[in-house]
């Protein structure tokens, strides 16, 4: 028989229906994960009489076995996903030091990306053209000084961050779905873009269905391999707060982007700034704060350069059409798929692409117009 390495068992343990984080956590009390593996083929009544509970003694005597284990295993690894689990030594150091860290995590890229000094940028999914340009700069920015930028790929401030910083440097995106269940479906293009110079990570085994019960778990990994969390739009309740109250339970910094009093986006913002967090708007906002915890980020000469990406940049000939469609008359989503031949993951990612370089202007009602009219 086939002697699994821990590793190899904490992953046979994690795709099991039903054993979540505590009970791994009990398996580490109870029995000692360094002897996790003398525990494969069991039966009920073993793990009953180690001090679990019936009904998790029969998930783990039916789900932790020889077959199981190289099953489990198989399928991840035809899947193109890798892993890390909380046993190795190439598991990131904050990360490990937050609540409940993952025993396992999943991804597609390049995991040296765990190792970068990071902050997380967050923020609603229902962005205005302001916030989409702040995120957009900070993550471009961040980037370029070497740090990596984390987020969630959600629609809005996530995505920008992601874009800003796939431009110069390196981003991670936390997923609330598994490595080969991208959601929001749109962004599938986006996760393999970040997938050739960063990393699509998540907590959840391959083959686990989306739910919204995911998406919260998340965000405690996006605060816990951060420095700090920048909130850049958010309303006074949601995703973007929660991330931002994680952190500060972690003692990670806080920053939240100042916006207009009369935005409902600014609600959770300017309720942060009110409770302490910094109000920052540049990335030298945040490096002033954060320098000091940097060890491996190279920081830009002060005489270097930033090309600025929002003037005179070259369209490509799909950026360019949708450009003279709008110039030519405002149109909405939906017109301008039809009007256009693209699909919808196209659109939106040319849409926002044109968004951040002050190009069109997204206007009430879902028109999109020309930035100059």
């Amino acid at each position: 028989m086939r002697v699994w390495n821990v590793n190899q068992c904490l992953v046979g343990l994690h795709h099991i229906q039903g054993i979540g984080w505590h009970t791994i956590q009990l398996c580490s009390t109870l029995i000692g994960l360094s002897n996790i593996h003398e525990w494969l083929n069991r039966s009920a009544a073993d793990w009953q009489s180690a001090g679990f509970k019936p009904s998790v003694a029969e998930r783990l005597a039916g789900g932790f076995t020889d077959e199981r284990l190289n099953i489990f295993l198989e399928k991840t690894y035809n899947s193109g996903v890798d892993w890390i689990t909380l046993m190795d030594e190439a598991y990131p150091e904050y990360l490990k030091e937050s609540p409940e860290p993952p025993w396992v995590l999943y991804g597609m890229g390049a995991w040296e990306a765990l190792h970068l000094p990071c902050i997380a940028i967050v923020g609603t999914r229902h962005c205005t053209g302001y916030g989409r340009k702040v995120a957009y700069q900070l993550g471009r920015d961040l980037a370029l000084e070497g740090v990596g930028v984390v987020s969630g790929l959600a629609r809005g401030i996530d995505a920008a961050a992601h874009e800003g910083a796939l431009t110069s440097g390196s981003t991670i995106a936390v997923l609330g779905s598994s490595c080969q269940n991208i959601y929001p479906q749109e962004h599938h293009q986006l996760a393999q873009r970040i997938a050739q110079s960063g990393l699509v990570l998540s907590e959840s085994p391959i083959g686990t269905a989306s739910h919204p019960g995911l998406f919260p778990r998340r965000n405690r990994i996006i605060a816990g391999l951060s420095l700090g969390t920048v909130v850049v739009e958010s309303q006074a309740r949601g995703g973007a707060m929660i991330t931002a109250s994680l952190a500060l339970e972690m003692s990670r910094e806080v920053f939240a982007v100042p916006g207009p009093v009369t935005s409902p986006k600014s609600e959770g913002t300017l309720q942060l700034i009110r409770e302490g967090a910094a109000a920052v708007g540049t990335c030298a906002h945040i490096m002033k704060e954060i320098r000091g915890q940097l060890t491996t980020a190279p920081h830009r000469d002060n005489n270097e350069t930033v090309m600025d990406h929002d003037e005179h940049v070259e369209l490509n000939d799909q950026e360019q059409m949708i450009l003279d469609v709008i110039e030519a008359q405002e149109s909405t989503f939906d017109e301008l798929l039809m009007k256009s031949g693209l699909t919808f993951a196209q659109l939106h990612h040319i849409l926002l692409s044109l968004q951040l370089h002050n190009r069109i202007q997204e206007r009430p009602g879902g028109v999109y117009g020309s930035i100059w009219t």
